[in-house]
């Protein structure tokens, strides 16, 4: 269910944020790497992927405070 959501909320996140967050996190892919073959800066991208977390943390915490709970129970 948790990882169900997590794919919802990721698709959720406007093209440039969604295409950061998977290329850094799912992919191991470096920010000077994205930035060299986009042509976007760092600071760009660091920003479009902080800007991906804040909405997934947003998105998910109901989901993670509920699965917390019911592992503790």
């Amino acid at each position: 269910m948790l990882l169900d959501e997590l794919e919802l909320a990721v698709n959720e996140l406007p093209e440039e944020q969604r295409e950061v967050f998977v290329a850094h996190e799912l992919e191991g892919r470096s920010f000077k790497e994205m930035a060299a073959e986009t042509g976007v800066s760092v600071n760009t991208l660091l920003s479009r992927k902080r800007y991906a977390m804040q909405h997934l943390r947003e998105r998910l915490q109901d989901i993670y405070d509920e699965f917390t709970k019911s592992m503790r129970s």
